[in-house]
């Protein structure tokens, strides 16, 4: 199968859809497909090479598209948007009918007004975009793959057909755990001393401009800390806004590290004791979201403390992870207490935590996926 995957974005950057983005590319190249990754020609935040970046091998064609970076003009505000994905698909048809893909994918629901492109159209969702532009927008897509039940379901509400509508989860890959240093090495590299507790928080700090949690985790630890708790709270992958914005909230065990890349994120893992994921609740998180640190967290082997929201709910249960409340220190604080104490359940949460994690590799996602694709080809007229 010939894929063309459209990201209207700078890529490589720091922000979690473009580590997901060459995931899936990676996986459908893997699974034997033809696989045309088209980005946009703006500025990369991070590097120029995403293949270097995300340490994956070339196995799929990169391509930039031109486009007029109109977002840099701040006082266009969402014209700016609109100007620069205009003429980010104006540059990407021709290549598009050069090409001839049979499926064309992507997660930006507002790039596949072209009428003349051969090919299945599968928007990717990561929001639920209720917009009546994005309503409009669905009527171009064939298909579309989601997060969350709560979100197909939101989907089939604006009347789109459930039958066409997949809940896939994000996923992680093996590979990020390969070649991982011991614990006693990943500690020395980190500087971090022998004998303390480190609860690790890992991702951007912020989603959409809303808090991810951190701040109850910082609360959360320096109120153990005060009672006499040996532990240290590391939060890496927040940009410098980020890391400024919080910075001045940080009290005493709290360590901010800016963003990593992938690679490096098997050292941080090696060295913790216990993951956190403590989203509050809101709308979004509560119903929509998939988070990439949660796959990983269950790949890590490490023990986790996530807040229980429907969306977690969907991947884990109390057999593989310590809840607490959304928003809630105290109960954050007595799970990670629980975790410190009661080794041997944190190790058995964390064996469970692996086991589930062989169902949610890209590679089985993406296989998945495309199985799903193949059947809806004889229904579609696009193909």
């Amino acid at each position: 199968m010939k894929i063309a995957y459209i990201a209207n974005s700078r890529f490589p950057s720091e922000k979690a859809q473009s580590d997901q983005v060459m995931a899936v590319c990676s996986a459908f190249a893997a699974l034997g497909h033809e696989v045309r990754l088209y980005v946009t020609d703006r500025t990369p935040v991070v590097a120029d090479d995403p293949f270097a970046y995300y340490d994956k091998p070339k196995t799929f064609v990169f391509e930039r598209v031109p486009c007029a970076d109109a977002l840099r003009w701040h006082w266009l505000g969402a014209l700016g948007f609109w100007i620069q994905t205009a003429t980010f698909i104006r540059a990407l048809r021709p290549r598009l009918l050069t090409y001839r893909p049979d499926l064309v994918y992507s997660r930006e629901p507002y790039v596949f007004s072209f009428g003349d492109v051969p090919g299945l159209r599968v928007w990717e969702s990561h929001r639920v975009h209720s917009s009546w532009f994005g309503r409009r927008a669905m009527r171009t897509m064939d298909a579309i793959v989601t997060l969350t039940r709560a979100s197909k379901e939101r989907l089939s509400s604006f009347g789109f057909p459930s039958d066409r509508i997949l809940v896939e989860p994000d996923a992680v890959d093996p590979a990020l755990f390969a070649g991982a240093p011991d614990r006693v090495s990943a500690r020395r590299a980190l500087g971090i001393p022998d004998g303390e507790f480190v609860c690790l928080y890992t991702g951007k700090f912020l989603t959409m401009g809303m808090p991810k949690g951190l701040d109850e985790a910082i609360v959360a630890v320096a109120h153990l800390r005060g009672k006499q708790r040996k532990l240290r709270l590391i939060a890496v992958g927040g940009t410098p806004e980020e890391i400024a914005r919080y910075r001045p909230r940080v009290q005493d065990g709290t360590e901010l590290r800016g963003h990593v890349p992938q690679a490096d994120l098997k050292r941080f893992y090696a060295a913790a004791d216990l993951l956190l994921m403590p989203f509050p609740h809101t709308e979004h998180y509560a119903l929509y979201m998939s988070p990439l640190k949660l796959f990983e967290y269950l790949m890590s082997g490490v023990p986790m403390v996530v807040t229980d929201l429907p969306s977690v709910r969907e991947i884990v249960d109390e057999r593989s992870a310590f809840f607490a409340l959304p928003g809630d220190v105290n109960t954050l604080a007595l799970q990670i207490v629980r975790a410190m104490d009661r080794p041997d359940e944190a190790r058995a949460k964390a064996a469970a935590a692996l086991a589930l994690s062989a169902r949610y590799t890209w590679s089985e996602r993406s296989r998945r996926i495309l199985e799903w694709v193949a059947s809806l080809q004889r229904r579609v007229h696009r193909v």
